[in-house]
């Protein structure tokens, strides 16, 4: 797949109070595929938002370039941009309908905008409709909606106008788990019908495990990770990734229940890191079956994604130090290993 959407050394800065310079978007080099579906998560303030305005050029780069289907975004004049806005749909948190027009008005509005008939604008509306689920609800006016079905409103009336690529900004924040899920299942089907490129933007570890292709991890206006969303999960090589994993895993014991592990155990405790390649699962079971080592089990963590697993376990291996050396550098050759604490 060709990259839809690229930055190159891209910059957003703006003005900060007493002078203060904020650079919340800072030298980001970035392809997003064609057809693929994005997540980029980070922490409150990681610049996330601005990241995703800049694709469609609601934020301009202070630095490098941003360039959509091949257009440098700030090359282009007031027309190009209007152009380029309408190719990019955008689904907020909050839904953002307006509350004085029905379902099929709000749906209708970005049609009537780009100045189609009435007869268009009601046949177009009626497809949407029908393809998020709720051809029933198109009389209804937003406050008589439930918060699933007001984000179902948005994401038909950002498919009006056909486009090529769909910004999620935090769309799933403000639902439930299950309303959560079914909306992230419209975004799959979208994708997988339609062919539109997706950027998912969220702090859920969830949400990107459960839709994307490939995911981007920001801390601090910077992109510091990036890669198919279960290699970067499996194996996080930062410490912001594995604060998301480890979140949602809970596959690593805290500071305190490490205390109460001490507590109860003598030995080394080591975490090893699980995943689906078949060499780190003959290290883990024979490795540890091969050296006069004894192993117990003590924490751990392991989920699926894509069908495979990732995740740790953490053992306290019992032994001479030679014996769980020499174990624990066989180990770290096909996975990642950690020695948490010494007796």
């Amino acid at each position: 797949m060709a990259p839809v959407i690229s930055f190159r050394a891209a910059g957003k800065q703006f003005a900060g109070s007493r002078g203060a310079v904020v650079r919340a978007v800072d030298d980001v080099d970035l392809d997003i595929d064609d057809g693929s579906i994005t997540g980029v998560i980070g922490y409150s303030g990681a610049g996330k938002s601005t990241l995703v305005r800049m694709i469609n050029a609601l934020e301009l780069p202070t630095a490098g370039t941003v360039t959509v289907h091949g257009r440098v975004t700030g090359q282009l004049a007031e027309r190009g941009l209007r152009e380029l806005r309408g190719e990019v749909g955008m689904i907020f948190q909050q839904f953002n309908l307006l509350s004085s027009r029905s379902v099929a008005g709000n749906v209708g509005y970005p049609l009537r905008i780009a100045g189609w008939n009435r007869d268009a604008r009601r046949a177009r509306v009626a497809e949407l409709l029908e393809f998020v689920g709720i051809s029933d609800k198109a009389r209804q006016f937003p406050n008589q909606l439930s918060g699933g079905q007001k984000q179902r409103v948005g994401i038909a009336r950002a498919l009006a106008t056909s486009p090529r690529i769909l910004l999620a900004d935090e769309a799933t924040s403000a639902l439930d788990p299950e309303t959560t899920a079914d909306v992230l299942a419209l975004l799959k089907r979208i994708n997988r019908e339609l062919g539109t490129t997706i950027v998912v933007i969220t702090h859920e570890m969830e949400v990107v495990s459960s839709v994307c292709d490939t995911v981007v991890v920001m801390e601090q206006g910077r992109v510091i990770e990036q890669g198919p969303v279960y290699d970067v999960f499996a194996d996080p090589r930062e410490p912001a990734t594995r604060r998301f994993v480890h979140s949602v895993l809970q596959d690593r014991p805290s500071a305190e229940a490490l205390t109460r592990l001490r507590e109860h155990f003598g030995g080394r405790l080591v975490t090893v890191g699980v995943r689906a390649d078949p060499g780190a699962r003959a290290a883990l079971s024979g490795v540890l079956a091969a050296h006069d080592v004894r192993s117990t089990i003590v924490y751990g963590g392991i989920r699926e994604l894509a069908e495979k697993p990732f995740g740790s376990i953490t053992f306290e291996l019992t032994g001479t130090d030679a014996a769980i050396d020499a174990l624990i550098a066989e180990l770290a050759a096909t996975t990642r290993v950690e020695e948490l604490a010494t007796p």
